[in-house]
């Protein structure tokens, strides 16, 4: 009887551990952080954005800032806030509000974004851009712009894959809407790439397409995934379209989603290079004592 009572006095104790443990776990929060929910009229579906605000917001009541729209912000967000912080630090890059375009956590985030991103259809779920677009432009940065201080004339759109597909068609579909551009690794072989054909048809009555345009790949990419990239680069190159300040890179020793760090990187930097700030970069500052 006394062996039971001490065994169950031991579970106990074990047990009230436990339970002590699990509530005093601390999870690490990225902060600056808001996830808003909105349902769209456009495309008839729920969506989130998930809102990075600027270091100066709180403390700059009156300030209007620069927006990147930025797509996958479910796998993505962590990755860009931890890059925005670098490049405010080395000082390469204005201060601007991101805006991740998401969905709720129960989305089949595959299907969703092969429905948003492409905008020509292959099979059922797909093609539905010109409706994602018309989602961004009527009701997501109207939003931003009239509540969260995003200015209007100053939006950059980014995307990786389907979502870099995206961020290109939208220079050819939303002219002036955007003034940046950042596809990286971008689908350019979808639908036996109605990318090109796109900007075929554009050129022929065309001369200019506005926007400072970032495109990169990696160099050990899929061959049939890299090699539309390349020529699609070359292609715009060539066309030599009044207003577009086109940077094509490529990431030596990179696959499709290692180019991320490196590509949002160089890509905010190229978008915003006109605005960088004046002065030396923080480790300048923390050794030097300049401002």
């Amino acid at each position: 009887m006394r062996s039971a009572k001490i065994f169950l006095l031991l579970v106990f104790v074990v047990t009230a551990h436990v339970v002590c443990a699990q509530q005093s776990v601390k999870h690490f929060v990225l902060n600056n952080t808001e996830i808003i929910p909105i349902s769209s009229k456009h495309t008839g579906r729920a969506h989130e954005l998930v809102i990075v605000y600027p270091f100066s917001y709180n403390t700059n009541p009156d300030k209007k800032y620069p927006v990147l729209y930025y797509l996958d912000a479910y796998w993505d967000t962590p990755l860009l806030v931890s890059t925005y912080g670098n490049l405010i630090y080395d000082n390469l890059v204005p201060e601007f509000i991101m805006v991740g375009l998401s969905y709720p956590s129960s989305a089949d985030y595959g299907k969703e974004r092969r429905m948003d991103y492409t905008f020509t259809a292959v099979g059922k779920g797909s093609g539905r851009a010109d409706l994602f677009l018309q989602f961004i432009q009527h009701e997501v940065a109207p939003l931003i712009e009239k509540q969260y201080r995003g200015e209007k004339t100053d939006r950059v759109v980014a995307g990786n894959s389907l979502g870099g597909l995206f961020a290109i068609t939208a220079a050819y579909q939303a002219p002036d809407f955007f003034s940046g551009f950042i596809a990286l690794s971008p689908a350019v072989e979808w639908d036996k790439q109605a990318l090109v054909k796109l900007d075929n048809n554009y050129a022929k009555t065309h001369k200019s397409l506005n926007g400072r345009m970032f495109i990169s790949y990696g160099s050990t990419e899929y061959p049939a995934f890299r090699d539309p990239i390349i020529n699609f680069q070359q292609q715009l190159a060539a066309r030599k379209y009044q207003g577009l300040e086109l940077q094509n890179y490529v990431m030596q020793g990179l696959d499709h989603t290692t180019v991320k760090g490196d590509g949002y990187v160089r890509g905010l930097i190229w978008a915003w290079k006109h605005k960088k700030p004046a002065g030396p970069s923080g480790l300048e500052r923390d050794m030097t004592g300049a401002k």
